[in-house]
């Protein structure tokens, strides 16, 4: 590609990050009922037309909230590493540490609650198979069961536990358990989402929550 060619792509994927970006900062400061493509369009002092030019439709630069907000997460949970490729293997390597990393992204977020109210709402909509909500919640819902999946695989494989549920199963109600506690903290703040899930985790192990006599295997993954 010539210079002609690589300068205004390079100036167009800056505008879009800066797009991105702000609209991310308004969410999260403001809230996402606050949250206008007005807004959006004067932080970065551009009209309206044109951040509809970098992402078609405000639904599709929401989905990209979301997603940039993903990419976040996981670089603040294995920050010593430089790119999402490099994450994604370390988790995969190392199992047993998805979930504790789980919880620290929702104690992360939990500072945040425009991304979580877009969240919320984005979920709504991804029960149109049209919508970029759509496609967006089925990737992630595949990648986190598969995270989720290989560190309960991994417990039960090494603690030989009896459980009816299959690492998949456990994958989909931990995906129902913090959704739904999501739902439940925007209409009561005073409910500490991560300490309610850690508990639920070891409710699924089925072990006691507290012992000198006898190890609690749930600590293998929290």
């Amino acid at each position: 590609m010539d210079r002609a060619k690589r300068g205004p792509y390079a100036k167009g994927k800056a505008r879009r990050k800066e797009i991105l970006k702000a609209a991310l900062n308004i969410v999260a400061k403001e809230g996402f009922d606050q949250t206008t493509l007005s807004k959006i369009s004067k932080a970065v002092g551009i009209s309206d037309v044109a951040v509809l030019h970098y992402f078609g439709t405000m639904d599709d630069l929401l989905v990209e909230v979301l997603k940039q907000r993903d990419t976040d997460d996981m670089a603040a949970a294995t920050s010593s590493l430089p790119d999402m490729v490099s994450q994604m293997i370390q988790l995969i390597a190392h199992p047993e540490q998805s979930i504790k990393q789980v919880m620290q992204i929702v104690r992360r977020n939990s500072q945040t609650p425009g991304l979580v109210e877009l969240y919320a709402h984005m979920s709504v909509r991804a029960s149109d198979p049209t919508s970029p909500a759509y496609r967006y919640f089925k990737q992630r819902g595949k990648v986190e069961r598969f995270v989720v999946g290989s560190a309960a695989k991994k417990v039960i494989d090494k603690e030989h536990l009896d459980t009816e549920l299959s690492p998949e199963e456990m994958a989909r109600v931990m995906q129902a358990l913090l959704d739904g506690l999501q739902i439940q903290w925007l209409i009561d703040r005073d409910i500490d989402m991560a300490d309610i899930a850690e508990k639920a985790i070891k409710l699924m192990w089925n072990q006691p929550q507290s012992t000198n006599e006898s190890k609690d295997t749930s600590d293998e993954i929290l």
